[in-house]
């Protein structure tokens, strides 16, 4: 393999890293490939072994690969992404990436709604909710685990729906008639618990995006409270901001 050049206007780092990156959009380096370790770059391009890490490290900042331990690093799989600025389904988000969404009802039950949760319905303690569990997939792959809180003493058309149905929104607004109009939603870090876990195919413990979503149709009535926790290398969250004029 031929050395990087030290006389190029290019660091030696950004020369890797390019190399590494052209490799992976020409296909040279497929989906679940395994990239050369700090050793290999080392040898093959003559580096140092800390500017082959932090070329690594820097792929997988942007989470073009990663790291298992004890066996390499390995290219990932695309990032499906959400723009914050819009509300839209996960259904639609995922046909426009090109994929084929898909839901799988893993529980339904009948509870009596925490503080928490009565809170973010606006109703009182105690009062009866639906919590449905669904896992939604792209193409067959688990994405996320939601975790819906529904007050079907608001809305009983919700009670006997079909939560096997890939849209939410939809079934909402052909259950009640009224229209998704906006959302009010958190995002944050947890960690796996082992039950939402063995649904995205992942080790209990590891560091999930968890978004808590309150979802509200025509009228300003909260129609269902998310907590949904998705897989860490499958999805990401973004926004584009713009500067405003400071108030005086």
């Amino acid at each position: 393999m031929k050395p990087l050049s030290r006389s190029s206007a290019g660091t030696l780092y950004h020369q890797l890293l390019g190399v590494l990156r052209g490799r992976i959009e020409s296909g040279e380096i497929g989906v679940g490939d395994r990239l050369p370790s700090e050793a290999d770059l080392v040898s093959d391009f003559g580096v140092s072994r800390t500017t082959a890490r932090r070329a690594l490290d820097e792929l997988r900042r942007q989470g073009l690969v990663r790291r298992e331990p004890g066996r390499g690093t390995f290219l990932a799989s695309p990032r499906l992404r959400s723009n914050l600025a819009y509300l839209h389904s996960f259904s639609e988000e995922i046909e426009r990436w090109g994929y084929t969404p898909g839901a799988r009802l893993v529980s339904r039950e009948e509870r009596a709604a925490g503080e928490e949760v009565a809170a973010r319905l606006e109703i009182e303690v105690g009062e009866r909710v639906l919590f449905v569990r669904r896992l939604r997939l792209a193409d067959e792959r688990p994405i996320f685990v939601c975790d819906s809180h529904l007050p079907v003493g608001r809305f009983p058309a919700l009670e006997d729906a079909d939560y096997g149905a890939i849209s939410l929104s939809r079934l909402f607004e052909e259950r009640t008639g009224r229209k998704v109009e906006h959302s009010r939603q958190w995002i944050g870090a947890a960690t796996a618990t082992p039950d939402v876990a063995g649904l995205l195919e992942i080790p209990a413990g590891v560091p999930v995006l968890e978004v808590r979503r309150i979802t509200l149709v025509t009228g300003d009535a909260p129609i269902e409270f998310v907590e949904a926790h998705f897989h860490p290398e499958r999805y990401q969250h973004y926004n584009e901001l713009s500067a405003r004029p400071v108030e005086v």
